[in-house]
């Protein structure tokens, strides 16, 4: 049976994130206190409801659980989202915002505060409700209705009870709840005047219009660094959609399984805790559980189609080419080979080399017609 593989994570999208030395995902954020403050629902997405493929004990060989589909001759968009004015006034004001000293200045929609805040139910905290810092842009609409309109006129170093109702379509134990939030401002930043004086004085150009080009040149170059990592990504999602996996044995979705878990490691580890500490504090452990089953799952029909591909191309650990790729990440490890193998497992090493591969040679051979879009994803016609 053919289903559509979703890419679960950047452990296996990119395959440097897998190893050490990855970056912090944003995902982490599902642990941010300040999450259980917003406007937003927090109700989960429901699963497929497809055939799950079966799960077989018996080691098979990977031909009998996955037939590949085409993998090269491919055509792919390169999407390459098109810098706008407002994307560059956007980054100035970034860089132009500067801490407040005035100590009778008051907080103003458009200003960054850095804040602490206690949210209370009934006289005792909630939890996820609270933080010693948080910086939040007032207008942002980040919060629920009435919090950053009581930040609003407050000064540095002032506390403020905020008298505030979860909206209706929120958890369960909150929806529609009045709350206290007693929140103090610690620092208020605002974009100090974008003038020559200032472009002189604070950076290497001499005037605000080439501040303003070298902006536009910045933005552009990161723009096509992640249209250049989504066609990575794509690659790999068409060559797995594209294949048919059969049936899955049990070892693959252990891996899966592991590289879940080794990613919530991670996240703990952000946060100075061991695992199940973290997920005791920060995630529900039944919602935890079910969405690891689903993950490994995926994974596992990925490592699969990964190995598929090793298979017909022919590639083994002692090519000259995965022996380079492999000395490539244990350099930008700081390790030791050995070290760099047992710390993150010789079999996921395996599978980030080969999936590396794999991209590689499928974009080698692929038409790729590079698209500019806008934000949202939309064709802009050239």
């Amino acid at each position: 049976m053919k289903r559509k593989i979703v890419v679960f994570m950047m452990c296996l999208s990119l395959g440097t994130a897998m190893l050490s030395g990855c970056g912090k995902e944003d995902a982490a954020s599902k642990a941010d206190s300040a999450s259980l403050v917003s406007g937003e629902s927090h109700t989960s997405s429901e699963s497929d409801s497809e055939e799950e493929i079966p799960v077989v004990d018996a080691e098979l060989p990977v031909d009998e659980c996955v037939t590949l589909g085409e993998y090269k001759g491919l055509t792919l968009d390169e999407e390459i989202v098109q810098v706008t004015d407002e994307d560059i006034e956007n980054a100035l004001q970034n860089v132009l915002m500067e801490t407040v000293d005035d100590p009778e200045a008051t907080a103003q929609i458009g200003d960054i505060v850095d804040i602490a805040f206690v949210g209370k139910l009934d006289g005792e905290e909630f939890e996820g409700g609270s933080s010693d810092s948080y910086s939040l842009e007032l207008g942002s609409n980040t919060f629920i209705d009435g919090f950053e309109e009581g930040v609003v006129g407050m000064k540095q170093d002032e506390t403020k009870d905020l008298q505030l109702t979860f909206p209706e379509n929120y958890t369960e134990e909150l929806a529609g709840k009045d709350v206290v939030f007693t929140v103090t401002v610690n620092a208020i930043s605002r974009p100090a005047e974008l003038t020559d004086a200032w472009v002189q004085e604070n950076t290497e150009y001499a005037s605000v219009e080439e501040f303003r080009a070298s902006k536009r040149e910045e933005l552009e170059a990161a723009n096509l660094a992640s249209a250049e990592s989504d066609l990575q990504t794509l690659a790999l999602q068409t060559v797995v959609e594209g294949a048919t996996v059969s049936q899955i044995p049990q070892s693959y979705i252990t891996l899966g399984e592991e590289s879940y878990e080794a990613r919530y490691t991670m996240y703990a580890s952000f946060y100075g805790m061991e695992l199940e500490d973290f997920l005791d504090q920060y995630v529900d452990r039944e919602q935890y559980e079910e969405d690891k089953k689903q993950s490994a799952r995926q994974a596992a029909a990925i490592y699969l189609v990964i190995r598929a591909v090793e298979e017909k191309e022919g590639w083994t650990t002692d090519d000259v080419d995965y022996g380079n790729r492999l000395n490539n990440y244990v350099e930008n490890s700081g390790l030791s080979r050995e070290e760099f193998v047992e710390q993150n497992g010789e079999e996921f090493v395996e599978l980030t080399i080969m999936m590396d591969r794999m991209v590689d040679l499928v974009l080698e051979n692929a038409t790729i017609n590079k698209v500019m879009v806008d934000s949202s994803g939309n064709v802009i016609e050239q």
